[in-house]
């Protein structure tokens, strides 16, 4: 059975945030040498928050000795920073990520900056100045974690340097399948490729966009399939195409979760300009516009098509929605 969210992706209420560029200065009420508490950090890009990432965030969490288990992580994602015209690859948007990795047990997330002052910093800086500066006493990273300037730094350099500053460094062994390393560049090619199954494996949850829902030109209306719409941001996009989907509400936490089918895509029949997530919500009677929607991709029904006019379009939406009725069905 592929495996689904059981409830809306949320930020936890005592799960603290906290966002620093390293050329500001942190807040007293933050800094160790003010009295703020000691944690046990895991740190990392954490993108999609998969099956390896919650491994290391349970090993911070775990740890005990009265440390708050944390998340260090940057913003924007490196990559980004470096190749600001990459198209989108991100497997989750910010507020997402934030959900979960307080879901994985995070109290307290560090949101670092990275900027041109980040990119400069040193690995000796980073390790002697940067981590005892928020209270880091234990680090959590992968095996192949590696940090500062020119990545020059890695968990042996904090092994070796981090004891006179205080922090113990603990290397956690990378999460494996049967096939290879999960990461997130392999959950990005399953996605590609539209193997949702494969990707929700690796996650440990469907693949899901979110987004606000935006007024379209309300066509799905009058053909007899109302859509909920919505941009997409810099995800990684799986082919376009129609998909068999799921979706909550996070600001209606006791809204049952919803099935539907959804296209996303360019919509060349009525000659999109932009690809968007057009999502059909079986048997759902509310007004969601402005209202942000988690969309979890189940299965993958049939590529995006041209047609040569609304009534051939009805038509095979009909047939989409039985399909992913039918998929659904077998779910449950």
């Amino acid at each position: 059975m592929m495996p689904d969210l059981t409830r809306p992706l949320q930020i936890a209420p005592d799960c603290q945030l906290i966002d620093w560029s390293i050329n500001q200065p942190l807040p007293t009420s933050e800094r160790a040498d003010h009295g703020a508490p000691s944690l046990a950090a895991a740190i990392g890009n954490f993108d999609g928050v998969h099956l390896g990432h919650r491994k290391l965030i349970a090993g911070a969490c775990s740890h005990g000795d009265g440390l708050i288990p944390s998340v260090i992580t940057f913003h924007p994602h490196p990559r980004r920073y470096f190749q600001p015209d990459l198209p989108g690859f991100a497997l989750a948007d910010d507020t997402d990520k934030l959900a979960l990795l307080s879901d994985a047990g995070a109290k307290r997330i560090i949101r670092l900056g990275f900027d041109d002052s980040m990119r400069q910093t040193t690995a000796h800086d980073f390790v002697s100045r940067i981590l005892p500066a928020l209270g880091v006493r234990a680090l959590y990273a992968g095996a192949d974690f590696a940090f500062g300037k020119q990545r020059s730094g890695n968990m042996d350099m904090i092994r070796e340097n981090g004891r006179q500053y205080g922090i113990d460094a603990h290397t956690v062994a990378l999460e494996s399948d049967e096939d290879a390393i999960i990461s997130s560049s392999r959950i990005r090619a399953a996605i590609a490729r539209a193997d949702m199954a494969e990707a929700a494996r690796m996650l440990g949850r469907p693949y899901v966009i979110s987004g606000h829902v935006c007024h379209g030109e309300k066509r799905g209306r009058t053909i007899g399939f109302p859509t909920a719409n919505i941009m997409l941001g810099d995800y990684v996009l799986p082919p376009f195409g129609v998909y068999a989907i799921s979706a909550w509400l996070p600001d209606a936490p006791d809204q049952p979760k919803m099935a539907g089918v959804a296209n996303i895509g360019m919509r060349p029949t009525v000659d999109g300009q932009t690809p968007r997530l057009e999502a059909n919500l079986f048997d759902v009677d509310l007004d969601l516009y402005d209202r942000r929607i988690n969309v979890s991709f189940l299965d993958f029904i049939r590529p995006e098509q041209r047609f040569d006019n609304l009534d051939q379009l009805r038509h095979h939406i009909a047939q989409d929605v039985e399909s992913a009725r039918a998929f659904h069905a077998k779910q449950n």
